[in-house]
């Protein structure tokens, strides 16, 4: 009998010092600071994607001007024979 376990059926256990500090699911503080911090996360995520953006935009460009330049020296040869 020293290893049962002496809970009973519909016991329910506190922990005070835990229950002391919480206000249950309507603990708006919580709740806004959990808010606040998911805002932050997606502005920073903004900022990182603008800048991913913005990089690829260049990407793009300087390749679309090559391939200018390349049809430009493809016409020049073959005007050229």
């Amino acid at each position: 009998m020293k290893d049962e376990d002496k809970t009973y059926e519909n016991e329910t256990i506190i922990d005070f010092n835990k229950a002391k500090d919480d206000r249950g699911m309507n603990d708006l503080e919580r709740t806004i600071e959990k808010l606040r911090n998911n805002i932050r996360d997606l502005l920073s995520m903004n900022t990182q994607y603008k800048t991913e953006l913005a990089d690829q935009i260049v990407k793009i460009n300087k390749l679309e001007q090559e391939i200018t330049d390349l049809k430009k020296e493809k016409s020049d040869y073959y005007n050229a024979s």
